[in-house]
């Protein structure tokens, strides 16, 4: 016998969609390639998911139901569609605030786009009051209107049911939920429906940071600054022997991450005039070394080889366990690791950039203090990091500077070097990206040997009155080079296939807005593909990191991602000294297959 099913046309889309009897009207639409904003989860408590039903069967709407669709200012032939069932054919129409909006991830270029699906959510509620014949707690009525008899609630939380203007009849309060299965806190109606989140890239150079409205995926405020750690080493490996050396070492290293974190978010919330207590999630992506340090875990284990990581994955971690000054029951949630050094800021950029989803055979370079790599064949995938150095984010550059307003980004020739600088201020220093402009067209007018030695008896690359590039400047650029293109080279040795199998080439990096990829391919920094085959996404470690704070399916993403990835060491390769070697010249990759 066959099952029974009716018809569903979706305007203004003009969609006609097959439904079975009892279907959920909701799920219906989200089949149909239409997802609307279930902000409740289906619970039928927000009214967001409202439908314009046409044609067809008009059940009668329960009290909650009327009195939500009365709020929103709509007639009597409107429906939740989370609580409709399809019991017949039927026409609807869908309304420009019922659908679930989707947001760029990545601000340059062709972006990815995601629905707003956040891990906190403020729910509008209206509690029974408990009667004698009928005397509920009122943790039990919060549970059975939010549908979840496994609720976590907090002490905190429980105080305030219990406060006596919780037990005024018909009292509306607001429910902050955590990943639908925890109440942050309980507030008032008039605390409005404010709610944001912090997105954090704790780089081992330098760190960004952005203020995030979770409702509409605005970024509201961003701020950058050099990472205090760098006062107890500029890499990680010395951070790393740092902490190794006395317990106290890791404490001062926690501060100083912490610390800088809580002094940003004061400025950000200074700036745009949201309250600390309205940042109610965070999430943080960072190298392994990073994430362990800030959670003040031990990272002895990467001081010595194998040079294995204590986790890969955490839970959401309060926030006050870290240190973080935010709302007071507020969550981090670090990006989860890969293996070794490659952390938690390349899965974050992976996730953000859907480097998985590309066809064929790809490559992701961070271009960092630590230089990680991964390479993509069909299914398989493996990365590596290198020894970088942080000259790329302008650090250990006598003229070098984050990528902030005044930096030069941009550099060419007309009788002299001419640049470009962030918000067109005068130069005040160089960032990442500058100084692949420089030192390529340095090479090209003969100011620059391809071996690294600057030309002329000044020894120095004069640029403005009183900015210049030392020949240990120059050499720093070139370690980072070699570090970058030998890693990439025993990458694709490992899979049998040279720079010409590459399809595509996904470049990331904190340390400017723009990378002239002709510059970098003449250096060697980048291998020569045809053009649009390189594509430069800037912060993507950032940006991932403001994905997952927004949508939750992609921190399952990044988890599930960062457990198939393989690991190489370039250390224990008997050819990476002559490939590091090889690599110095500042000369485009060699035809030859790696």
């Amino acid at each position: 016998m066959s099952e029974t099913s009716f018809t569903v046309e979706i305007l203004p889309d003009r969609i006609k969609v097959r439904a079975k009897a009892g279907e959920n009207l909701a799920d219906i639409l989200a089949r149909a390639g239409i997802p609307l904003s279930l902000y409740c989860h289906e619970r039928g408590i927000c009214g967001k998911c409202a439908v314009r039903i046409l044609s067809g069967a008009l059940p009668f709407p329960a009290a909650q139901e009327a009195a939500l669709i009365e709020g929103r200012g709509l007639g009597p032939d409107h429906r939740l569609a989370c609580l409709y069932e399809v019991r017949g054919d039927v026409v609807l129409e869908t309304l420009p605030g019922s659908r679930l909006e989707r947001i760029a991830v990545i601000e340059s270029g062709a972006s990815p786009m995601a629905f707003i699906d956040p891990a906190v959510r403020k729910l509008p509620l209206v509690l029974e009051k408990p009667s004698l014949y009928s005397p509920t707690a009122i943790a039990d009525s919060l549970r059975a209107a939010l549908r979840s008899p496994r609720l976590i609630l907090p002490l905190g939380a429980l105080s305030k049911l219990g406060g006596s203007p919780a037990l005024a009849p018909a009292r509306p309060i607001i429910a902050v939920l955590y990943d639908d299965v925890e109440v942050l806190d309980i507030e008032s109606e008039e605390g409005g429906g404010e709610i944001f989140g912090l997105a954090v890239d704790l780089g081992t150079s330098t760190v960004a940071a952005e203020l995030v409205d979770l409702r509409t995926g605005k970024v509201v405020d961003r701020t950058a600054a050099v990472n205090a750690q760098n006062a107890y080493g500029a890499d990680v490996v010395s951070r790393i022997t740092f902490a190794f050396e006395n317990p106290d070492n890791l404490r001062r290293l926690k501060h100083a991450a912490v610390q800088l974190i809580n002094d940003m978010a004061g400025t950000m919330s200074r700036r745009s005039g949201v309250a600390r207590h309205r940042i109610y999630d965070a999430v943080v992506a960072g190298n392994t070394a990073m994430n362990h340090i800030l959670c003040g875990v031990a990272v002895d284990s990467l001081a010595l080889a194998p040079f294995h990581a204590v986790f890969s994955a955490l839970p959401a971690l309060p926030a006050s366990e870290i240190g973080l000054a935010l709302h007071p029951q507020a969550r981090v949630y670090c990006a989860p690791n890969i293996k070794s050094f490659v952390g938690g800021d390349i899965t974050a950029g992976l996730v953000a950039s859907e480097f998985t989803a590309q066809p064929g055979t790809s490559l992701y370079i961070d271009l960092g203090t630590n230089g990680e790599i991964v390479l993509k064949k069909g299914r398989d995938f493996v990365t590596t990091s290198t020894a970088a150095g942080p000259a790329f984010e302008g650090m250990n550059i006598s003229c070098g500077m984050l990528a902030i307003a005044g930096a030069i980004h941009r550099a060419g020739w007309d009788n002299g070097f001419k640049f470009g600088t962030i918000d067109d201020l005068p130069p005040q220093g160089v960032c990442g990206t500058g100084l692949v402009d420089i030192l390529a067209t340095a090479v090209a007018r003969g100011l620059l040997g391809r071996d690294g030695r600057i030309v002329g008896p000044e020894k120095r690359l004069r640029l403005t009155d009183r900015l210049a590039l030392t020949q240990q400047d120059v050499r720093d650029v070139q370690l980072a080079v070699a570090a970058v293109r030998s890693g990439v080279r025993l990458l694709l040795r490992e899979f049998r296939i040279s720079v010409a199998d590459l399809d595509r080439v996904v470049v990331a990096g904190a340390f400017g807005s723009s990378l002239d990829i002709a510059n970098a391919v003449s250096l060697g920094l980048l291998p020569n593909l045809p053009e649009g085959k390189t594509v430069f996404i800037g912060n993507a470690s950032l940006a991932g990191a403001r994905l997952m704070l927004l949508a939750r399916p992609a921190r399952a993403a990044a988890e599930d991602l960062a457990a198939r990835i393989s690991h190489i060491s370039l250390a224990t390769r008997p050819d990476f000294q002559d490939e590091f070697i090889r690599g110095l010249e500042f000369a485009p990759y060699p035809e030859e297959q790696p």
